[in-house]
């Protein structure tokens, strides 16, 4: 039961947080017409400085890296088969890009990471596990592919051949923080030396602000749309990223033979709700970001039943 109430908890705060972004747009605080700008922030300021930071200050152990191949492996296959469905319910480009980013990458730091503290409160390594999944397994591809997929699938893209949409991806600061971050990793550096203590405070602040930045753009672009037009691809979404990414994630943990406590924390990474990160990307890059924001609101909302029922079900 306590399991339970700590999601309900965290889902609701982020809900409760989107809510009054749209309040503020009701009263006219903020405007649609402040998102672009909102989200052109956060991927080529606060993205670069959060991927920096978090990969210049955990290297990577070899013995992990499984638990990072099995959730990767999860979200691409995730990603292919939304672009499949996509494909042959015959939706438009950007609705399908929208279908893409929302349903390959779970929220690992929304909900994950109190959730792996309470759920292993005495197990220091499982926390170590669950951040390297996050920054690598899901931050990673979050942060690059999903920027490539954006960038081809929105308006600004139009029929323009992929190379080119990596060509621009490659341009951009989140590729440079990426490298970056990847050649001093390991270096080993440590953030509490007096030196370095106040850059990667400043990171800290500008991580700290993301969740809000992305709630406000969020909210910005959730619009009521006919249960008609959206519904299909809100099923489609929540079947892939709730229960076929965990499923997955399961399986791998047999084949790779994992500990018990390996399966549950990538099963619990898993199944979690679309990150709302997308949505930037989505909003940057005019990628359908009204469906896209629609869904991962819906997600938010399902993951307090669908989480505790895989974690019964597939965490065992």
């Amino acid at each position: 039961m306590s399991h339970n109430l700590l999601v309900l908890q965290t889902v609701l705060a982020y809900a409760l947080v989107i809510l009054v972004c749209i309040l503020l747009k009701r009263w006219q605080v903020v405007h649609e017409e402040d998102g672009p700008l909102l989200a052109r922030l956060v991927t080529e300021v606060a993205l670069p400085a959060v991927i920096f930071s978090a990969l210049a200050t955990h290297p990577i152990g070899r013995s992990q890296w499984l638990l990072v191949v099995a959730i990767l492996v999860a979200g691409m296959t995730s990603l292919g088969l939304a672009w499949l469905v996509g494909t042959l319910l015959k939706r438009p480009r950007t609705q399908v890009g929208a279908l893409m980013l929302s349903s390959s990458f779970g929220s690992s730091a929304l909900i994950g990471y109190p959730l792996i503290q309470y759920a292993f409160p005495h197990n220091p390594q499982a926390l170590a596990d669950a951040i390297l999944l996050s920054e690598v397994g899901v931050g990673i591809p979050l942060f690059t592919i999903c920027v490539v997929v954006a960038m081809h699938f929105g308006e600004a893209g139009g029929d323009q051949p992929f190379s080119q949409s990596l060509r621009g991806y490659v341009r951009s600061p989140i590729f440079m923080a990426l490298v970056a971050g990847l050649l001093v990793s390991p270096l080993g550096l440590d953030p509490n030396r007096p030196i370095l203590a106040p850059i990667f405070k400043t990171f800290d602040m500008i991580q700290a602000a993301l969740p809000l930045l992305a709630c406000l753009i969020l909210g910005l672009q959730l619009k009521y749309r006919p249960a008609r037009l959206i519904a299909p691809l809100i099923i489609v979404s929540a079947v892939i990223q709730l229960i076929f990414q965990p499923w997955l994630g399961s399986l791998q943990a047999t084949w790779y033979h994992l500990s018990l406590t390996q399966r549950q924390i990538l099963v619990l990474e898993g199944a979690m709700p679309s990150a709302i990160l997308p949505s930037v990307f989505a909003a940057r890059y005019r990628c359908g970001p009204a469906i896209c924001a629609n869904i991962i609101f819906f997600h938010l909302l399902a993951s307090v039943v669908t989480l505790p029922l895989v974690f019964a079900t597939l965490g065992s």
